[in-house]
This record gives structure tokens, sequence and C-alpha cells, in this order.
């Protein structure tokens, strides 16, 4: 009788740990809880990026729900990417452009979520997102929970959390890439947390572009002049 009331116990302990809500709380706990994410309302970064072999150093910033810049330095030229509410530009010397230019606007749409700041995860209900948690599995020895998240927009991302850390370890997705749908898996790992106790993670690979970078510098809550994310008007 003992060995059965402790197998029931066994069971009810591993359906609770897998309910979704179970695991988004505990992965908003990872992140430094619920009142530390919903503080932030801006954030800034420099670090490297590394590809094709070669090494590029990039700084960006970024207002909650409002926009994003990547500046990153490339053979003698400074190029820029910007996202926002308002659509998107860049410019882009190392590709010859001349002039800033509007982005595609379907590259907007995929882009708008990283304007999200307080994560894929946070509140998503409230969010108008879905999240489904569809079980768990095993990759190079490690275990992770495997979530579906459907945002408002209908783009969807696989989200892995580590059981053990419940911090996201890997994003899967689709997006349109010059006509083509690619799927794009980022690696994120190297967790650190900020002097304030904001938690990131310090290094994000993306495959299959073989992309990977490294956050040597990591701001929560910094002074932005939203005159960052202006197009510049034409020379």
């Amino acid at each position: 009788m003992l060995t059965l009331s402790l197998a029931l116990v066994a069971v009810t302990i591993t359906t609770k740990a897998q309910t979704i809500d179970e695991v988004v709380g505990k992965h908003i706990e990872a992140m430094g809880g619920a009142d530390k994410i919903q503080s932030v309302k801006s954030q800034a970064t420099e670090g490297t990026m590394q590809i094709q072999g070669m090494e590029f150093p990039f700084k960006t910033w970024s207002v909650h729900n409002k926009a994003m810049r990547v500046d990153f330095d490339a053979m003698g030229t400074t190029n820029t990417q910007v996202i926002s509410t308002k659509g998107g530009w860049m410019f882009m010397p190392v590709q010859q452009q001349q002039a800033p230019v509007d982005s595609d606007p379907e590259v907007v749409k995929e882009a708008a979520s990283e304007l999200d700041l307080t994560g894929d995860l946070y509140d998503y209900k409230a969010k108008g997102h879905t999240a489904e948690l569809i079980g768990k599995e095993t990759q190079d020895g490690q275990e992770f929970y495997k979530i579906k998240l459907t945002r408002k927009n209908g783009t969807v991302t696989d989200i892995l959390l580590d059981t053990k850390t419940y911090l996201v370890s890997k994003r899967i997705s689709s997006k349109n890439i010059q006509g083509q749908e690619v799927e794009i898996t980022e690696i994120l790992s190297n967790y650190k947390k900020t002097a304030d106790g904001y938690v990131y993670a310090a290094t994000i690979e993306q495959l299959p572009m073989g992309m990977k970078m490294d956050f040597g510098k990591y701001e929560y809550n910094t002074a932005i002049d939203e005159k960052l994310f202006e197009k510049p008007a034409a020379q």
C-alpha cells in the first residue's frame, strides 16, 4: 500500500511539473522574476559578431515595444538596421548602398517580436499569444521542455527550456529570407546577470547562417535618444 501511495505521489509531481503554467512560471523566476522583467523599458548592448571566419563589433539600442537599432562595423564601414512600430530601414555601405532604404514590410513584420524586451513567454496570454507544452525531449544528452509559442501575428516559435535551469537554450522558427522559408535555430548560452539583477544570454548563435554574437556589455533601462531610430534624410 505504501509503495502504491509513493507511486501516486511521484505521478502527481511529474504531471504538475509538466504543465505549461508551471514551466513558464519557473522560467520567469529564472529570468529574475516578474517584477524585474516587467520593469524593463530599454536595453543597450555592445559585443562582437562572428560570421564566415570574420569578426565585427556591434552595438544595439532598443526601446520596449517601440524600436530597435543595430550598428555593426565591417570593412571600414558602419552599417545600420532599424526596426520599429512605424516600419524599418537600413543603410549598408558594406553592400555598396549609397543611402538609407526602407526595409521589406515582411522583414519588419517578422522582426516585430524582437521589440518586446520582456521575452517570448512573459505574460504571453495577455499579449494574445498561445503556448503549448509539447513535452520533453533530449538532445546531445541534455533534457529540455519543448514549448510551441504561437504569437498573435501568427508566427510560430519552438522554445526549448533547459529542465534544470528553466532558461531558454534554443529557439526554432521559420523566416522568409530572400523569398524562401528558412528554418532558423538560435542557440542561447553563457547566461549572466547584470549588477541590478537582470538575466541575459551573453552568447547567441544562429544556424544555418553560422553567425555567433557575444555580448560584452548589457545594460537595461538606460536613457536612449529615440532620434537614433529615425531614418536620415537623403543627402
